[in-house]
């Protein structure tokens, strides 16, 4: 049986572009603040492994990200983001935090709303299951 390859309609690709921005802006604002706390006097050792604490979690996903068949690796990602806006929340209502803090939550939103419409597109447009 011979498949017939069929172009991915550009709202597709747009989705998932958004989601993998968004994603890559959250790591590059992660190691970004670890940089600024480092050359603000934190201890080099203290400032890795805050830094390795904040992006592991999201660095697991990666791989899932970057194959196009698994939306399940988009719907456990929105579980997870949904941590670090609860985190993004508390930084902008503490003193001096305020334009890390709300950064920070513009971008879990952004990566939230982009997977979710991401997903279904998805499984629209593609015929991509949750399940395997």
């Amino acid at each position: 049986m011979t498949q017939t390859w069929t172009p991915i309609p550009a709202s597709v690709q747009r989705a998932r572009m958004a989601s993998l921005i968004s994603y890559f802006g959250l790591i590059g604002l992660l190691t970004g603040n670890a940089i600024v706390n480092f050359i603000g006097g934190m201890p080099a050792g203290v400032a890795i492994f805050l830094w390795l604490f904040a992006v592991l979690p999201l660095s697991i996903f990666l791989s899932g990200l970057r194959r196009n068949n698994n939306l399940r690796t988009y719907a456990w990602l929105c579980f997870l983001i949904l941590m670090y806006f609860l985190h993004a929340v508390t930084i902008a209502f503490t003193a001096g935090t305020l334009f890390y803090g709300v950064v920070y939550s513009v971008l879990c939103v952004a990566i939230f709303c982009s997977m979710v419409i991401y997903i279904r597109l998805a499984k629209k447009h593609l015929g991509m299951s949750l399940l395997r």
